[in-house]
């Protein structure tokens, strides 16, 4: 593999570096409360991954190419159809099998978590990953890799195994569960322009890891 194919998967590993190490590196320096906290890291990394696609998107490329397109009502029946059951079998999978969380949420109000992880997380993360960091692979890597009889584009796949990289302290259930949720929200994301259907996918994923005991 020569050094111009490489060169893409790199960036986007910078790309998320660039996008994650203010906000770990600002939380760390100001120690707040976990409420604060979340809402630090969330919003750190969601202002420069929005920072990051205004610079790319002003070279010729536009919003649109990140994903920034409305959605249909029709691509969004695929998002609920396949995201809610896979949801439930990842949430019961990681009930199943528990690891301990990085951040314990238990303490927070159920409003605050809903907050988090149903609404600004599922945004915030997809338009990071599916909107910059695949948007970005997809147009070095506009390939595909055939698995079985499925053909699943390589930048889909590229995102998902970072995504789930950045999972990896919350045990292999998780870890499973976020690949296949990145994998569903990136063909989402490609096959239909949109992230709105991919945000929709990552909440219900979220909603079933919180309703699932």
């Amino acid at each position: 593999m020569t050094l111009s194919a490489i060169r893409p998967g790199a960036t986007a590993v910078l790309l998320l570096l660039a996008v994650y190490v203010p906000a770990f590196a600002a939380t760390s320096l100001i120690r707040p409360a976990l409420p604060v906290a979340i809402s630090l890291i969330i919003g750190i990394s969601l202002i420069v991954a929005l920072a990051l696609i205004g610079w790319l998107s002003r070279r010729g490329i536009g919003t649109a190419a990140f994903g920034f397109a409305p959605a249909s009502l029709r691509s969004m029946l695929p998002a609920i159809l396949i995201g809610l059951p896979l949801a439930l079998a990842a949430a019961w999978l990681a009930a199943a099998f528990p690891s301990p969380s990085p951040i314990d949420v238990a303490s927070l109000p159920d409003w605050q978590q809903a907050l988090f992880f149903v609404i600004a997380a599922p945004v915030q993360e997809e338009i990071i990953f599916r909107g910059l960091v695949q948007s970005f692979l997809q147009r070095h890597w506009p390939g595909a890799v055939r698995v079985r009889t499925a053909r699943l584009s390589t930048a889909v796949l590229c995102t998902a195994v970072l995504f789930a990289i950045v999972h990896l302290g919350s045990g292999v259930a998780t870890v499973a569960g976020a690949l296949v949720l990145s994998v569903v929200a990136g063909e989402l994301r490609r096959r239909t322009g949109s992230l709105v259907p991919a945000i929709v996918v990552h909440s219900l994923f979220n909603v079933a890891s919180m309703l699932v005991p």
